[in-house]
């Protein structure tokens, strides 16, 4: 990857530089296809694209890419600290903040990431910072201090549509719980339960289409994480 690190740099710089600030960031991978031999070339079970090379991109609403950073394993430009403190995922987003021309980093940013990236200690650091993020979280990373339900309890006692919400004093994160489809669950330095709003979905059980309720944080991390999505559909 040395050889194109120049062009990528240059990128970078340029996508910062024509970048018109918005509030709602979100942090997603992004799989480039290549099929031929290369020591980057990652497999992944379950996606459209099974092989190629992973980027962490770091997308506004609307798909544009505001900055990215090709998964390289050990990496010579890695920081070390954010690496042992957030893992080799979450490590690139704290590395993009610190690049934000001062204008940008300034501003009272809203980070959203999916399971793969959520802990308490990024959404801590993040609030340090001024930033707010939100991103489903694994239920082996809600610590003790927000007691909630494990995931196959949850589901078989209660009713769709039902959710249950937890803060930790300390560090003021919620995280709430959702029954859809599925058991949802997303911790936020920044949004809540209210308010709530309706949606439709089809009902196994009365073969029909329902109304039911969901918590306001699964409203704005759905209205908000689709940006890396995007990107690859402009593409």
């Amino acid at each position: 990857m040395w050889k194109l690190r120049p062009l990528m740099d240059y990128l970078r710089a340029n996508f910062i530089k024509k970048f018109i600030p918005e509030g709602h960031l979100n942090l997603d991978e992004s799989i480039v296809k290549y099929y031929g031999r290369h020591p980057n070339k990652q497999f992944i079970r379950g996606k459209p694209i099974l092989f190629g090379y992973k980027v962490w991109c770091l997308n506004a609403e609307l798909g544009y890419l505001v900055k990215f950073d090709f998964y390289k394993g050990k990496s010579t430009r890695g920081n070390a600290l954010y690496e042992n403190g957030f893992g080799k995922c979450a490590a690139p987003l704290m590395n993009m903040i610190d690049d934000f021309l001062r204008d940008v980093s300034k501003l009272p940013l809203k980070f959203y990431f999916d399971n793969l990236f959520t802990g308490f200690n990024i959404l801590h650091y993040l609030k340090q910072r001024g930033y707010d993020g939100t991103g489903t979280i694994r239920d082996n990373r809600i610590p003790k201090s927000c007691p909630l339900p494990a995931k196959n309890t949850f589901s078989k006692s209660l009713e769709r549509d039902d959710f249950i919400s937890a803060i930790d004093k300390e560090d003021g994160i919620i995280v709430t719980k959702w029954l859809g489809n599925n058991v949802v669950s997303v911790a936020s330095t920044c949004h809540g339960v209210n308010p709530t709003a309706q949606v439709k979905r089809f009902s196994q059980k009365e073969k029909r289409i329902i109304q039911v309720l969901r918590p306001s944080v699964i409203t704005e991390y759905n209205g908000f994480m689709g940006g890396t999505d995007l990107m690859d559909e402009n593409i």
